[in-house]
């Protein structure tokens, strides 16, 4: 029971954070927060709004993905093989959305 306990604080901490980052980045405009985003490279955006808007949405992605993990693992992972296809699905879905985030963002930045 206390690993249960351990696995709830842990994602939904980590939802918690997600959630705090979309809304700094997608309605405070905070674009310093992105990785990679600094001004030397700002002048390369073509559009600031829908970038923070892109990783905004990314965040919210990754924030319920995480709330919901201690809810399919509680379901799903009663055996061993159950716990395992839950945990590779969470990482499977937390890489299929920054592989996403990375080919879209593509559409806000020009190449020099």
């Amino acid at each position: 029971m206390t690993g249960k306990i351990v696995e709830i604080i842990i994602m939904e901490g980590i939802a918690l954070i997600f959630f705090v980052f979309a809304y700094l980045i997608g309605v405070k405009g905070k674009m310093h927060l992105i990785a990679g985003y600094n001004e030397k490279t700002a002048d390369r955006v073509t559009d600031k709004k829908g970038l923070a808007r892109l990783v905004a949405r990314l965040c919210i992605l990754i924030a319920v993905a995480s709330a919901m993990m201690p809810l399919a693992t509680y379901l799903f992972g009663k055996t061993r093989h159950g716990m395992l296809l839950v945990i590779g699905h969470y990482g499977g879905f937390i890489m299929g959305t920054v592989l996403f985030m990375m080919l879209q963002s593509r559409e806000y930045i020009v190449r020099k």
